[in-house]
């Protein structure tokens, strides 16, 4: 069967993110430890050098000072966690984390950045607002010798980790998105009618879902896939969704970005009479409190595993080691290879058969 492409946005500016379910992140002894151009592949060695340098005990950076420039901290229970984190591997390695929250305002974390090399901080964490602003804004830090860490999205045009920094942690990069839209794609026995909703026009976030989704669909010919922006909104994920099944009444998946958007997307199904899950099969992106609630009880066929805890906990870690040794963690340290899923789920995709070995952390 041919590929049928019906709406499929692509474009590129800056990263959102918008996420539901909140619950306490565990603690860093329970959980902690057990084509653009690609400068890296996540083959495990970064994520084992990380561990073992967390299990050796973490050096007391005596007061040293961190700026911790993030796209988000306060606007999502996802920024939030990541934040938490944050501070408990500041306390942890006897030194003081700045939070700059950009809001998601790629000009705003510019002027952060200035900010705080006019500070004269000893090491920075980074969480780029969008791909060729935060390589610019990696630059200016660059030119102050300071060790920086890149964590969440990549930057500089590559998949992952960026040459110059101490190490890259993350999961969101497109080849994780691709594994959640091929994982789904493969349920299908003979040809598939599916709905893909990820973030917003102009993201980052939403680039790599969407090149994802189509790259999915190119292994997967027998999926009619039409692809959309909901803004991780439930209710544009409800509109769109109804729309979508008065069209296309045989509609037989959709994927969702986000599990909060995803709550829109069980409300349309229910209303259109038929059963999610069943009649219509739901693939969501966070693994939140919600969503895994929602696996369990089978109304969601699976969520994939988001990490906000260990992506900022594990990128002061890399930054200590740099600072303390001056040995970076050069690589991708891959969320999907931590403790909390390989000793847990054992998979990124959280699902009825594995969920009661995934605690979520948001």
């Amino acid at each position: 069967m041919r590929l049928r492409l019906l709406a499929t946005v692509v474009t590129f500016a800056s990263i959102a993110l918008i996420v539901a379910g909140c619950s306490s992140p565990p603690s860093a002894s329970s959980s902690l430890v057990a084509a653009p151009q690609s400068t890296a592949t996540a083959n495990g060695a970064a994520m084992a050098s990380t561990l073992a340098y967390i299990k050796a005990g973490l050096p007391n950076l005596k007061g040293a000072s961190i700026a911790y420039l993030a796209e988000c901290a306060s606007q999502n229970a996802y920024c939030q966690t990541r934040w938490t984190a944050a501070q408990k591997a500041a306390k942890d390695l006897g030194a003081k984390a700045t939070l700059f929250d950009a809001g998601f305002d790629t000009a705003k974390q510019l002027s952060q950045t200035q900010d705080a090399i006019q500070r004269g901080f000893d090491g920075y964490v980074l969480a780029p607002v969008a791909d060729a602003p935060g390589c610019a804004n990696f630059k200016l830090l660059q030119a102050t010798g300071k060790p920086i860490v890149n964590i969440n999205s990549p930057m500089c045009g590559n998949t992952d980790y960026t040459k110059g920094t101490v190490g890259f942690v993350g999961i969101q990069t497109q080849s994780f998105f691709r594994q959640h839209a091929e994982n789904a794609f493969a349920s299908c026995k003979g040809t598939c009618n599916a709905l893909a909703l990820g973030g917003s026009v102009g993201s980052d976030l939403f680039t790599r879902w969407d090149n994802a989704i189509k790259e999915a669909a190119a292994k997967y010919p027998n999926v009619h896939i039409v692809s959309q922006p909901s803004d991780f909104d439930p209710a544009k994920a409800l509109s769109i969704t109804q729309d979508t099944l008065s069209s296309t009444p045989d509609l037989q998946m959709v994927l969702c970005g986000w599990d909060d958007a995803t709550r829109g997307v069980e409300q349309a199904i229910l209303a259109a009479g038929k059963k999610p899950g069943k009649d219509v099969r739901i693939y969501s992106a966070g693994a939140s409190a919600a969503g895994v609630a929602k696996v369990i009880a089978g109304t969601w066929n699976e969520t994939s595993i988001e990490l906000p805890y260990e992506e900022s906990y594990y990128g002061f870690a890399e930054l200590a080691k740099a600072m303390a040794t001056g040995k970076s963690t050069p690589g991708f340290t891959d969320l999907a290879q931590s403790p909390v899923v390989v000793n847990g789920p054992g998979s990124i995709f959280v699902q009825a058969n594995n969920a009661a070995n995934f605690t979520p952390e948001y």
